[in-house]
């Protein structure tokens, strides 16, 4: 069995690599990246002028990484999903809007309004954006020994900010995908435990029209689909409903190579430009929860902005969820 510790580091600096590197081609053509790049991207490259992230440094993550880190220190720091912690600590940065990095929109209003202490559902603020359930992973890891309270924490904080069916349903797939993971409940290496898997996680999921996706990762994966068939199938948009499900197939279907499955994770841009860095980063965090922080290359690691303080978090996350289930 794989080092647990190396998971946790693993899902940390795994879904800051994703974010990071996929940020550089978000919402740009196949045809373009190919023309600017000369291929697809393959590490740190210096954002496309047609991404939201043009201007930051090839290294740098979005503010997408940003606030799955504050969850991660206001966990570490309270030993627990301490909401209230959370919520101060996005406030604090919600008014540095010097370190802001492209956010969410809905995420802004949503924190604007909780300062107030005003329910952002009273004013019909509401999101079925992927990156309201990013910060899922850090859950799943808190949580990894049991798949349930992944999945019910995972949506308690995500819907602090982002409220709808398909953040509930998404969440509580992230995270508890990455418990199943960590903790090695099924060998992917096999097509019925790749299924078995699938099936595991629909059963999070309340919303029929979001099973039936699920039922089409499945289908993908039995066909032998390539990336562009599932992105015309899936979508690789920011929808919850979109970039998930295609990432757990980039993931699944790369069980083989999970590094290849990373790199089709951030270069998911097809024909039409794609949330490349929201599903590089959830591939990013699955194949760090399945095969440890040692599947991605060192010099990625290395040049990544804020790796040793990702690391660390890791680390201490790890402590903490270990003394817990020793207490337990």
């Amino acid at each position: 069995m794989k080092r647990i510790v190396d998971k946790f580091t693993g899902v940390v600096l795994g879904s800051a690599l994703g974010d990071a590197i996929g940020k550089s081609v978000e919402d740009v053509v196949e045809e373009e990246v190919y023309e600017f790049y000369g291929g697809r991207i393959e590490g740190f490259v210096a954002p496309h002028p047609s991404s939201p992230a043009y201007g930051q440094l090839p290294e740098e993550t979005s503010d997408e990484t940003t606030i799955s880190t504050i969850l991660l220190e206001s966990i570490v720091s309270k030993k627990a999903i301490d909401i209230k912690d959370f919520l101060n600590r996005l406030i604090l940065w919600y008014e540095e809007e010097e370190k802001h990095r492209y956010p969410d929109p809905v995420l802004l209003t949503a924190i604007d309004l909780l300062s107030r202490n005003i329910n952002p559902s009273s004013h019909g603020i509401t999101s079925g954006s992927v990156e309201g359930i990013l910060r899922s992973v850090v859950v799943g890891l808190f949580h990894y020994y049991d798949p349930n309270l992944s999945a019910e924490g995972s949506k308690l904080v995500s819907l602090l900010t982002h409220r709808s069916e398909a953040i509930a349903d998404g969440s509580a797939v992230l995270g508890s995908a990455i418990s199943y993971l960590v903790s090695e409940e099924f060998n992917l290496k096999e097509m019925n435990e790749k299924i078995r898997f699938l099936n595991a996680l629909k059963g999070f999921v309340s919303n029929r029209s979001h099973r039936r996706i699920i039922d089409t990762v499945q289908d993908l994966l039995l066909e032998s689909a390539d990336l562009d068939m599932a992105i015309k199938n899936l979508g690789n948009g920011s929808y919850v409903f979109e970039s998930l499900p295609l990432a757990l197939f980039i993931f699944l279907s790369n069980t083989e190579s999970p590094l290849e499955g990373f790199w089709q994770g951030v270069n998911s841009y097809g024909s039409f430009g794609g949330d490349t860095d929201s599903t590089g980063f959830i591939v990013g965090a699955l194949t760090g929860a399945c095969w440890g922080i040692d599947v991605f290359p060192r010099d990625l690691i290395t040049n990544l902005e804020g790796a040793d303080r990702y690391e660390y978090l890791a680390k201490k996350l790890y402590d903490i969820t270990e003394n817990m289930i020793i207490r337990r």
